[in-house]
């Protein structure tokens, strides 16, 4: 496999994805006068005689990467997100990663749905390929120096397609806006653009809603494309996007746009109304207020629960006391309804 005509394509078909403006983001983000490059990756930044490539500037940062492995006694290429612990004149210590280990951490934790069909694993410094784990938070005990630590998917060559990597590269950049940001928003004061749609890794996620299952990250992962034809049959589909990307990193579940208004949906598959506030609220007035107080005029939890008089009760004092635009609805995937607000 030839990594730099891998990484050419790659830059030449990301147009049609977010990730393709993962260079402008960088430029925000870094305070720079110019874009780097106008792809991902860039001359300095693909190795073809070590056979890897990540986005160019991402030496310090968590990478977007693509290598060649082996696994099992054959030759693979890995697509995903890595942080390389090795120094050099660049990264003359780890310290500056740590405080990214922590965000890449906090992230997992708070989003463990965003992963489905990924895995993670590492190199040590002797080049020795550690098993596939699921998605995890990544322990003390690997943050040591010349360790390589990744998050993605690896793939059969001949079984390689460009637009599966690009897909994969954007369910992966919410993750990598939130370890990079620090908070600080990624595009122009004017907010993100409205792009409306449903991914085409959500779709691809999932053919079918299954039984009622305990795989939280299964589950929400095939609720998604639901909740997206439910939402785009009531408010129009040019009006709701799935995965709406922030500006300060990290992803609403949905937004539908009202006129000038946008509306965010958080989907949650706990076993009740409660519980899904809980793990919703929190999210949401995030999403809504951090840096800036008024991304979104309506906070909608979706769960799979009726409301019944206490989580009602709960909702109104939100509401009356809080003066918190908090509303829940209840998704029936089998059905195929949307609840009213309540």
């Amino acid at each position: 496999m030839n990594i730099s005509k891998l990484a050419e394509a790659l830059n030449k078909a990301a147009g049609e994805f977010d990730v393709g403006r993962l260079q402008e983001m960088r430029k925000r983000l870094r305070g720079l006068s110019r874009a780097p490059c106008k792809g991902i990756f860039g001359k300095k930044s693909i190795f073809e005689n070590k056979g890897y490539a990540f986005h160019l500037g991402g030496r310090t940062e968590l990478q977007f990467n693509i290598g060649e492995e082996e696994v099992n006694g054959k030759r693979v290429i890995r697509r995903g997100v890595a942080f390389s612990l090795e120094t050099n004149k660049t990264l003359q210590t780890i310290e500056p990663l740590l405080p990214k280990l922590e965000r890449f951490n906090d992230y997992l934790r708070a989003h463990p749905e965003d992963f489905p069909g990924m895995s993670m694993w590492h190199f040590d410094g002797a080049g020795t390929r550690s098993d596939d784990r699921p998605v995890s938070p990544i322990a003390d005990a690997l943050v040591v120096v010349d360790n390589f630590i990744a998050l993605g998917r690896w793939t059969a060559v001949e079984k390689l397609g460009v637009l599966e990597i690009l897909t994969d590269f954007d369910r992966l950049l919410p993750l990598y806006l939130h370890v990079e940001s620090e908070g600080t928003p990624v595009v122009t004061p004017t907010g993100v653009p409205f792009v409306p749609g449903c991914p085409a890794f959500v779709e691809s996620a999932s053919v079918s809603v299954p039984a009622r299952t305990m795989d939280v990250a299964l589950r929400h992962k095939a609720l998604q494309p639901v909740l997206y034809r439910l939402l785009a049959h009531e408010f129009g589909e040019e009006n709701v996007r799935i995965e709406y990307l922030l500006d300060y990193g990290g992803s609403v579940d949905a937004a539908v746009r009202q006129g000038k208004d946008l509306l965010f949906f958080e989907l949650k598959t706990a076993p009740d109304v409660r519980s899904c506030m809980r793990a919703a609220l929190g999210q949401l007035l995030e999403y809504s207020c951090w840096w800036s107080s008024d991304r979104a005029s309506e906070l909608i939890v979706v769960g799979e629960h009726e409301v019944d008089g206490s989580a009602g009760e709960y909702l109104r004092t939100l509401r009356e006391r809080f003066r918190l635009p908090v509303w829940y609805r209840c998704l029936d995937a089998e059905a195929g309804t949307l609840g009213p607000r309540l």
